[in-house]
This record gives C-alpha cells, sequence and structure tokens, in this order.
C-alpha cells in the first residue's frame, strides 16, 4: 500500500510517500526525523490534540487536551467534553478531566474562567 501525505510537523510541510507491506513501513520525502516518525503514526495509528470547550456557568471555557488522543476516539471524547459542566473558577492549565480518553490523557482549560457571581449568592 503506498500513501502520499504533508509533513504538518513544522513549517516546511514535506510531500511524504509512505509504502507498507502491513510489516515494514518505508517513508520517503522527509527533510527531518519528525517527519518519518509522523508518518508512521500516521499509518499505524493517527493521533490528534483536540480543542473544544466546556460549558460554565456564564461563558464557554476553551479546553484541549494534554496530549493526543487516538483518532478514532475523537468523538467519544467530545462526547465526554459536551458532557462537562463547570460551576467554580477555573486556572489557565488546571485539569478538568484527568482521562478523558480513557488511556489517560487529561483535558485541561487553556484560558482562566471566573464564575460570575449574581444576586442571591
Amino acid at each position: 500500500m503506498e500513501r502520499q501525505f504533508v509533513c504538518i510537523e513544522c513549517p516546511r510541510g514535506c510531500a511524504l510517500t509512505v509504502t507498507t507491506d502491513g510489516k515494514t513501513v518505508n517513508v520517503t520525502g522527509n527533510f527531518c526525523p519528525r517527519g518519518k516518525k509522523y508518518a508512521e503514526a500516521e499509518v499505524s495509528c493517527p493521533r490528534r490534540v483536540v480543542t473544544s470547550s466546556v460549558r460554565g456557568m456564564s461563558a464557554m471555557i476553551p479546553v484541549k487536551t494534554r496530549g493526543e488522543v487516538k483518532k478514532e476516539n475523537i468523538f467519544a471524547v467530545m462526547k465526554r467534553i459536551r458532557a462537562l459542566r463547570i460551576n467554580r473558577d477555573v486556572a489557565l492549565g488546571e485539569v478538568l478531566d484527568p482521562d478523558i480518553d480513557g488511556e489517560g490523557t487529561p483535558l485541561i482549560a487553556t484560558a482562566q474562567y471566573h464564575r460570575e457571581q449574581t444576586d442571591g449568592q
């Protein structure tokens, strides 16, 4: 099997060609070792960082995974993110879910959030 990729590991954007026979993977076109590693991962187990937002009391809180999750698990991760509700102050970088994908990948806040106080609270 042969597949073509554009490497996203650096701004160079190398045109990669990956050939595999099911056991070995051969990568050509990469300028650096990161391109080879990227292409090998893309054909064996593609992974992505997930960015989204979580519902707070008064606003949405931007979040992301602190690592890459398997591409096949992104919809399950998004379902868990949509179910989260935050009713407290949140610091930048705070872990909101320590295991969002079932493989130990934390979900973190990418901005500070202050719950707005309402009258009577």
